[in-house]
C-alpha cells in the first residue's frame, strides 16, 4: 500500500485495517503499523481506547481492540 493511499484513510479505517491484521495473525505489517500510527499522532490510540468501552464486553471486536492497545508502541 502506497503512503498516498495511507493517508486517505480515516483513523477509523486504520484502526479497522489494524484489528483485522490481529485476528489473521499478521504481527509484522501490524507492528509497522502501529508505529506509524505512533507517529501521526495520539488519535489512534485514543479511538481505540474508547471503542473498546463502547463494543459489548464479550464481543470479539473489544478482545481485538483491547489487544491492539497493549501493543501501541509508546
Amino acid at each position: 500500500e502506497s503512503h498516498g493511499a495511507a493517508r486517505r484513510l480515516t483513523t477509523l479505517d486504520r484502526l479497522h485495517k489494524a484489528m483485522l491484521m490481529q485476528a489473521n495473525g499478521a504481527s509484522v505489517p501490524l507492528r509497522l503499523l502501529l508505529q506509524e500510527e505512533t507517529k501521526r499522532g495520539p488519535e489512534f490510540e485514543r479511538l481505540a481506547r474508547s471503542l473498546t468501552a463502547l463494543y459489548p464486553k464479550d464481543s470479539e471486536e473489544r478482545r481485538l481492540v483491547e489487544a491492539l492497545a497493549l501493543v501501541i508502541p509508546n
